[in-house]
């Protein structure tokens, strides 16, 4: 049980590097579908860093219908822009790979119909990965490779077979990237080690392959939390300016590279514990062992176990507010008392 299961208001994602939540979290709904799902947020045209109502563009979205994904095309709706989602129908059909298999009728099917929903399209961001927060056995190893690398490649190799490719493109990864110990801004090449490290900077070298004449934004997703030990570091963002912060970059055409997502706050979970327990005047004194995280996770622990610590460097360069800069901002925004 995780200490914001007890908190009304508030609602915290373990995330994989796509975005994605565990299914209690996000009523047990994947991602697949061609049409996101409605959301409830409304987002305020007048809001702070607001420019892409300033030129309307149609935005490809892979993996439209997960919790972040569908937050973001109901913000990118509301501005004016087109969004089309590419459901996992556009990256299933093509052939294992091997000798001649490109340029097979099947392999030019089923890139045919992913060029035909990426024509005309401004702008593609890549959220697509299956979820990260289960028990990692050698085979959901190779799933979660497979769902992230895999639609990531043919992206690109269907950016790569317009004749107008779109102007950015927008890929997800996490600051599960760096290291455990220190702190990380967007210029400091470390990388962690483990598979959770491994399998980030994997997905983000095939987003790399992008043709060199379009943008590449990778964002490293930081934990979001929205409305709904204690050493180790939290890198966190509120789920509002995470969905702001991913339009800045699409319509910022001077951001490119890594980009990471967090909130200029970083806590320890001791903080984030004593920040919410001030917040709702309980005491929290709420653990779990590590050999019982480990247990029941296995390798997938060092997601619940380990943090990392990011630093916005280029957001904040760049111009970009945050409207919940920190966890205190964010509580009274989101999750007030009495309501």
């Amino acid at each position: 049980m995780r200490y914001t299961d007890c908190l009304p208001g508030l609602r915290s994602a373990v995330l994989d590097c796509s975005g994605r939540t565990a299914p209690e979290l996000d009523g047990g709904k994947r991602g697949g579908g061609e049409e996101p799902p409605e959301t409830n947020k409304a987002y305020d045209a007048n809001d702070t860093n607001e420019t892409l109502n300033r030129t309307a563009m149609k935005i490809a979205i892979s993996g439209a219908s997960g919790f972040i994904g569908s937050h973001l095309a109901g913000y990118l709706t509301e501005q004016g822009h087109q969004v089309v989602p590419l459901g996992r129908g556009y990256f299933s059909g093509f052939p294992a790979p091997g000798p001649g298999v490109i340029g097979d009728r099947a392999w030019d099917g089923a890139m045919g119909r992913l060029v035909a929903a990426l024509e005309g399209c401004g702008a593609v961001v890549n959220l697509a990965g299956a979820p990260i927060d289960r028990r990692w056995s050698d085979t959901y190893k190779e799933e979660l490779y497979a769902s992230r690398i895999g639609p990531t490649r043919r992206l690109v190799e269907a950016i790569g077979a317009l004749e107008t490719p779109p102007g950015v493109l927008v890929s997800a990864s996490a600051v599960g990237y760096y290291p455990a110990e220190g702190c990380y801004t967007e210029t400091d090449a470390r990388k962690g080690t483990g598979f959770l490290s491994d399998l980030c900077a994997a997905w983000e070298q095939e987003a790399q392959r992008v043709p060199p004449g379009v943008r590449l934004v990778v964002t490293r997703f930081g934990v979001v939390f929205s409305p709904g030990d204690g050493s180790q570091n939290v890198s966190w963002i509120a789920l509002e300016d995470l969905v702001r912060a991913i339009g800045f970059v699409l319509e910022d055409g001077a951001v490119r590279g890594t980009v990471n997502m967090v909130a200029p706050q970083h806590l320890t979970n001791a903080e984030l514990t004593g920040a919410l327990a001030r917040h709702y005047r309980v005491s929290l004194r709420v653990g779990v062992p590590g050999w019982i995280v480990r247990a029941i996770y296995g390798e997938a622990a060092q997601v619940l176990l380990s943090g990392q610590c990011a630093v916005p460097e280029k957001l904040t360069a760049a111009g970009f507010t945050f409207d919940a800069e920190n966890i205190e901002r964010f509580l009274e925004r989101s999750a007030p008392l009495g309501k």
